[in-house]
Formats: structure tokens, sequence, C-alpha cells
């Protein structure tokens, strides 16, 4: 099945590198935690950390088949469907304190937002330390000195002995037409790389209107000689789509098996705390 790139379109550009948006809420306001303290998040992952921190603030989330799947979710309003943008009248309706979304994504219904009055956090995520970040912020935001650390959420992320190996290089395969491979500066490449990982394309420059992945040719991924490869299962594709590339018998990870498949949410996009979890249980497998 060929490789759905709209799909990646959409999804890539909502979790991509930096923390806040410099016109974000004011960190230091003293807001009293309650129960009527209401937060719409537009995104899963900010849905997923709001819940975990305190779930009864959250009072709408995005239409995600992660959140979907969580009864935790069950009975909070959705405002969003698909790739269709934010309901803003549904949003304020909800009378929201504060309004989470995706920097480089929901721009533009923020933006809106912030006219009308109301409060919002713009965030974009490209490693762990982002994502620990995040999980403070909504914390004092919500005027909660203890927070669980994001280090027992995802606990797989942190409890782990990385295995020095000068046979552990890896080349990650995010999709076949066109091929793309994350480097430095997205949020796969630095999981892959707190693993002790050397992933082959971290330093290579993007060209491609995906900031953080780069455009590979066949002849390039051959000469590159991987010992490891990662493939990842998009939304809209299966992973027969990489071994319909004409070179892909002759790679070393292939003549060796060392292929591990990933799931899209986790590795390339964050999606949740537990596809985050998962995804860093098999990293350490590698």
């Amino acid at each position: 099945m060929n490789f759905n790139i709209t799909f990646l379109k959409f999804s890539l550009l909502i979790y991509f590198c930096s923390f806040l948006n410099p016109q974000s809420i004011n960190s230091n306001e003293n807001l009293n935690v309650n129960n009527k303290y209401k937060i719409v998040a537009l995104t899963s992952l900010s849905a997923d950390l709001v819940n975990s921190i305190n779930s009864k603030s959250l009072v709408g989330i995005p239409g995600s088949s992660l959140l979907k799947s969580n009864p935790s979710f069950r009975d909070i309003v959705i405002i969003s469907s698909g790739r269709m943008p934010p309901d803003l009248e549904k949003i304020i309706s909800l009378k929201p304190d504060l309004v989470i979304g995706a920097n480089g994504f929901h721009d533009k219904a923020l933006s809106k937002l912030n006219e009308l009055g109301f409060k919002t956090l713009s965030t974009k995520i490209k490693d762990l330390k982002d994502l620990e970040n995040l999980n403070e912020e909504i914390s004092s935001l919500l005027s909660l000195r203890i927070s669980e650390p994001l280090s027992k959420k995802i606990e797989n992320c942190y409890s782990y002995s990385p295995k020095i190996s000068t046979d552990k290089n890896v080349i990650a395969l995010v999709s076949t037409k066109p091929i793309l491979s994350p480097n430095s500066k997205s949020w796969s490449g630095n999981l892959i790389k707190r693993f002790g990982l050397k992933n082959l394309t971290s330093e290579l420059q993007s060209k491609s209107e995906f900031k953080g992945y780069v455009n590979l040719s066949q002849e390039w991924l051959l000469k590159a000689k991987p010992n490891n490869l990662i493939v990842v299962k998009t939304p809209g594709s299966n992973i027969s789509q990489y071994e319909s590339l004409a070179i892909w018998r002759k790679i070393p990870a292939v003549k060796k098996k060392n292929i591990f498949t990933f799931d899209y949410y986790g590795l390339i996009n964050p999606g949740s705390l537990e596809s985050i979890n998962k995804a860093c249980k098999k990293l350490a497998s590698i």
C-alpha cells in the first residue's frame, strides 16, 4: 500500500522542535488549582499530559484514536475531528481558562482565541527535556507544587542502560515515497540517540518540506550500510512498502535480519505517554 503522504504532512507539522512560543501565557501567574479550572487541549499528547496531572481540569480534547481508545477520556468534549481544524465555537462554549495547542499547526486558532481574550499555551516537542518542561509548566499553571515527575509516567524512557557497541548504527525509515529519515532536529532522532544508537542520518541537513527529516536516495541508503534498520508503520501504509525498494535485500541490516518495526505514534509523533513509553521499551531492546 502506498504511503499516505498527506497524513505525514499533517502529523509532522504538529510535533517539532523547541518548547514554548514567546507569546504563550505567563507561567508566573498565580492560578488557584481547583476542579473549576478548565483546560482545552488541541493535541493528544497535551491532553494526556493534562489528564495525568489533574484529570478534572480537562474539558476539551481532539478526536484522536489514541484518546478514543482510552476510557479516561470518554466523557470529555471532542473539539476536532480528523484533519479538520479545531471547532472554535465549541471551544468558546466550554469557557476554558487555558487552551494548549501546537506551534506551527494551531497558530491561527490560538491567535483567534487570544484576540477573544482566552489564554493559550503554544508548544512544540523535540526531545524528552521539552516534555519534562511541559509537564512542569502545566503543573505550575495549575499551582500544583508537587506533580509526578515525567520519569514516573514514562519509566521505560529513563530506566535503561545503553549498550556500548560499534555495531549499533541504525537508520530509521519513515516512508518510501519519498524515503524519509529523521535527523538530530526531530523527536525521533533525539529519542534514538538517547538509547545509545548511532543514527546515520543524524547530521544530514534537511532539504525536504519536513523539518527534522531528510530525503534519502536508494543509492545513499545502500552506501551507508546500516547494521540495523527501524521501519515505521504509519497510518494508511504497511511494512511491505519497504520491501518494495529495489535495494532492500542488499542492505546489511536486511541480510542480518536486524529489522525493527515501530508504530508511528511514540517514535515519530509522540502521540501519548503510553505510546512514548512503548517506543522507549522497544528502542532499549535494539
